[in-house]
């Protein structure tokens, strides 16, 4: 899972198990879609099969890490928090007994 928050607005957030990296060129046409790898002037798209919702296009990435990536678009500032932020969260749960996984 995935999920998208607007750092000035406790409100927002979208979830997704699948997102995109949209290029386009200077008309809108989309160039290519990547799952990984969001550069500046690319948009996010989440959920792109079903409901979805999409960015303004980067204009600054903060922070870029395999937990979080956090970024400027024109009009807002966004955190997307990707799996390996949930992971973290559930193991130190586990670890203190306050939830159970189950491992395989």
């Amino acid at each position: 899972m995935k999920e998208l928050r607007k750092v000035n607005d406790d409100n927002f957030f979208i979830t997704s198990q699948t997102i995109r990296w949209v290029e386009r060129d200077k008309n809108g046409k989309v160039i290519e879609t990547y799952k990984d790898n969001p550069k500046l002037g690319c948009t996010l798209a989440m959920d792109p099969y079903e409901n979805q919702f999409q960015t303004k296009p980067i204009v600054k990435i903060f922070e870029l890490t395999d937990k979080i990536i956090h970024f400027k678009t024109e009009d807002e500032e966004y955190k997307l928090y990707l799996e390996k932020y949930f992971e973290e969260i559930f193991k130190r749960l586990d670890e203190k007994g306050i939830v159970k996984l189950n491992y395989k």
